[in-house]
C-alpha cells in the first residue's frame, strides 16, 4: 500500500483521481530554505524529508513492502521562493506579482 507523507489536499484529490489505494500519514517537517539552497534543492530536500519521516512513524507496523511518497511544490520567481502566504494580504500580494 501506497503512504503519503502530505498534509496536501491536492495531493489526495491527485491519487483519488488516479485510483491509487493509499492512506495519509500526517508528518511535520521543518519547511525552511537553506541559505544558497537552489529553488530545485530546497524543494526535492522537503519531499525527501516527508517521506523520511513517514517511513519512520511506520517503522514499528512496517512488513518491508512499505511505500512512502512525500512531496513539495513551490512558487518561484525570478529565483525567489514564495513559500505558504502568513494570511489572505500575504497570498494576494503573491497573486499580484506573478
Amino acid at each position: 500500500m501506497l503512504h503519503l507523507a502530505s498534509k496536501s489536499p491536492r495531493r489526495r484529490q491527485l491519487l483519488q483521481q488516479i485510483g491509487v489505494d493509499f492512506s495519509v500519514i500526517e508528518v511535520e517537517v521543518v519547511e525552511r530554505r537553506q541559505a544558497a539552497e537552489s529553488p530545485h534543492d530546497y524543494v526535492s530536500r522537503v519531499a525527501r524529508d516527508k517521506a523520511r519521516a513517514g517511513l519512520a512513524s511506520l517503522a514499528g507496523g512496517a512488513d518491508g513492502a512499505v511505500v512512502v511518497l512525500g512531496s513539495d511544490t513551490e512558487v518561484v520567481l525570478d529565483g525567489e521562493v514564495f513559500g505558504k502566504p502568513r494570511d489572505a494580504e500575504d497570498a494576494a500580494a503573491m497573486l499580484r506579482r506573478l
